[in-house]
């Protein structure tokens, strides 16, 4: 988008160049009317960026006087060129027009980066909750299979003393009660791990999207003569 902007402000001042040495033979009403048609365009395509509408706001007051002094400015009964004194406020008002035209679009261009940073960071700060949150449900993972390991330590070693000693049947079935419900939690666990694990993924790829590009200015005239969530986590 930057270098559209750099390439669309040499257009500008390359056009504006041919209108000050073409103004010696130029129409100034013809003149006149182009700069209110690429203002005015312009003004279409900044958007509502505050900064960049102030500027279409100087260049409208600029070529406002510089109408006026073009009316003023004209010799007895509108015959002949202008004015020495008229003519050279109606260029320099016109100068200040084009100026704004190019101010207006390098503020919306900084607009419209500012607003994609921020809709960057904001993505990022979701990466970061999810990648936190994927932290804690591995944690809860690693307890629980910890505690599942014990208890089938535990299991093991009841049935290995069940076979001398009947008494412990009812603690074994209890323990593998226990063990079963355990073996459940860690699946649901798992299943929001690889969730999560998939969330995490698009998130990524959003970041690592480009934005996307700008409407284009339009190019100037030429001149007439011269943008539970407690989501799962990942499997182990």
């Amino acid at each position: 988008m930057r270098q559209g902007i750099v390439i669309f402000i040499g257009v500008l001042l390359l056009s504006w160049s041919t209108i000050v040495q073409s103004a010696e033979k130029a129409d100034y009403p013809v003149l006149l009317a182009q700069n209110r048609d690429r203002l005015e365009e312009t003004a279409a395509q900044v958007g509502n960026y505050p900064d960049a509408l102030a500027a279409i706001a100087i260049g409208r007051a600029s070529l406002k006087k510089a109408e006026q002094a073009y009316d003023k400015g004209q010799k007895w009964m509108g015959l002949g060129s202008l004015k020495p004194e008229a003519e050279q406020e109606v260029r320099h008002n016109l100068e200040m027009v084009d100026l704004a035209v190019t101010l207006a679009v390098s503020r919306a261009a900084k607009g419209k980066n500012t607003e994609d940073a921020a809709a960057v960071e904001k993505q990022l700060e979701l990466v970061k909750n999810r990648v936190k949150l994927l932290d804690e449900r591995k944690q809860g993972e690693d307890k629980l299979r910890k505690e599942l390991q014990k208890s089938e330590a535990i299991a093991k070693e009841l049935a290995s003393v069940k076979e001398s000693h009947g008494t412990v049947s009812g603690q074994l079935e209890q323990v593998r009660a226990e063990n079963k419900k355990l073996q459940e939690q860690l699946a649901v666990l798992t299943a929001e791990k690889g969730a999560l694990a998939q969330e995490l993924e698009k998130f990524k790829q959003v970041v690592a999207a480009p934005p996307a590009p700008a409407s284009p200015v339009p190019a100037p005239l030429p001149p007439a003569a011269p943008q539970p969530a407690a989501v799962p986590v990942g499997s182990p």
